[in-house]
């Protein structure tokens, strides 16, 4: 190898470096606010479930008092009496079965998050397969190039 090779062959290792050494850092830089992302989103979450129970306790309460104060007005008010019982036996069935899908549904969002990140991790043992293979290939060519250019040469 001639001295202006090895300086081309220094100077593409370094600039690899440092392409290599930026992306890492890009990525540590990304995966620091990974956390703080995580965790408004969970407080966002937590804030909607406390507003949505708030509004339905307030729903509730108009309602109540609507229906005091109307009674206590009016003797002719819609009732709710025969039906009371069968209504509660349907809303609490109507209700356990929402439970129940919205546990299944959850249950398979979390599986398939779960899939996808087995999944990312065998997509890097691929990469890192495919990148031994290439090197591999490269080096055997570079290694036939070599020899077959030094046997013109002779």
């Amino acid at each position: 190898m001639t001295e202006k090779t090895r300086e081309n062959v220094t100077e593409n290792a370094e600039i690899l470096d440092t392409y290599k050494q930026n992306m890492l850092r890009t990525v540590d830089e990304i995966s620091k606010y990974q956390p703080q992302y995580a965790q408004s989103i969970s407080n966002l979450q937590q804030d909607y479930l406390q507003v949505t129970k708030e509004l339905i306790n307030r729903m509730v309460a108009i309602q109540k008092s609507w229906y005091g104060n109307y009674n206590a007005k009016n003797s002719f008010s819609p009732t709710m009496a025969p039906f009371t019982e069968q209504f509660r036996k349907q809303t609490n069935e109507i209700t356990s079965q929402g439970f129940h899908a919205f546990d299944t549904a959850n249950q398979l969002a979390i599986d398939i998050l779960n899939s996808i990140r087995e999944n990312i991790k065998l997509l890097g043992k691929t990469l890192e397969t495919v990148s031994e293979y290439n090197a591999n290939l490269a080096s055997t060519w570079s290694n036939f190039y070599t020899s077959a250019q030094k046997q013109y040469l002779k």
